[in-house]
């Protein structure tokens, strides 16, 4: 299994291997929690970072304002990655491929201004008032739980202080929130300017769970579920890596297989960096999910 300070570095090796190409070699996340594949997050992560970086290099002074990646098929977590971005005006259409196989596709959108940002949730509890991980395990009841979560913390590139998880607000409220920032063991090897790269990364992380809270409370266990289409919204240009951020997402449709989930970032300043939407495939057990949002 590698290390955290592995898979950070590997999330932002980011190549110019030809004019319009990107390459990004492993390992990613795979395995060290859920299925062992790549995660939607990182490998958006790195279309952003390879589509900045073009944005850059051909002296295009317009800022990012959307994103909107489709998950072809579930990539590998040990292969290279390529990215191969060409523009139209003011999109640029990127191809993600491992051996010539199509895994993604994006569509950036530049443009000379940023969506206005959307507020800051009003009920989430300040970070001083949340538990570490290390005491939440602690309260866990069985040793194999314990464990789970102690092998993950050890591999996660980032520090959560889980708000509301596995356990929402209440009834008909599905939110997750937590607080998230990168390991200080990791923050060392983020560029100065790659902080929205790790912002990009947390707006699909954990994304499901919100749905797996809707489903739970439906009486049903979640089977398995993947991401289908993600879109991110730009709310700033530029943010600080080693801050605390805080995440929330929100599944307000869920029927039979699908789900429409909603989210956002926010900084330390309780400013919106990143929102998003994304359709999700999901698969709940013994019966089919009506909704009941």
């Amino acid at each position: 299994m590698v290390t955290r300070t592995q898979l950070i570095s590997a999330m932002l090796s980011i190549d110019n291997i030809d004019d319009n190409i990107y390459r990004s070699e492993g390992p990613h996340i795979g395995g060290v929690v859920g299925p062992n594949r790549l995660f939607g997050g990182y490998i958006a992560a790195q279309v952003y970072d390879a589509v900045r970086n073009y944005k850059d290099k051909n002296n295009d002074k317009n800022v990012i304002f959307s994103m909107h990646y489709n998950f072809v098929s579930a990539g590998h977590p040990r292969k290279l990655i390529d990215i191969k971005i060409s523009q139209v005006e003011e999109v640029y259409a990127v191809e993600v491929y491992h051996e010539n196989k199509s895994i993604g596709l994006a569509h950036v959108k530049v443009d000379n201004t940023l969506l206005k940002k959307p507020p800051y949730p009003a009920d989430a509890s300040a970070f001083l008032n949340i538990p570490s991980m290390e005491t939440i395990i602690a309260t866990l009841p069985t040793t194999k739980l314990r464990t789970e979560f102690e092998f993950f913390l050890k591999h996660f590139v980032f520090e959560l202080r889980p708000v509301h998880f596995m356990f929402p607000p209440g009834p008909g409220d599905h939110r997750v929130m937590y607080y998230a920032r990168i390991s200080p063991e990791c923050v060392e090897y983020v560029r100065e300017d790659g902080g929205m790269v790790a912002v990009v990364a947390l707006s699909d992380f954990f994304v499901l769970q919100s749905v797996t809270n809707a489903i739970k409370e439906a009486g049903m266990k979640m089977k398995t579920g993947a991401s289908l289409h993600h879109k991110l919204y730009f709310h700033q240009e530029k943010v600080e890596a080693s801050q605390w951020f805080l995440v929330e997402t929100r599944t307000e449709i869920a029927t039979r297989n699908k789900a429409k989930i909603f989210g956002g970032v926010f900084d330390s300043n309780k400013e919106c960096v990143v929102s998003f939407i994304q359709e999700a495939y999901v698969v709940p057990g013994e019966k089919p999910l009506e909704s009941k949002l």
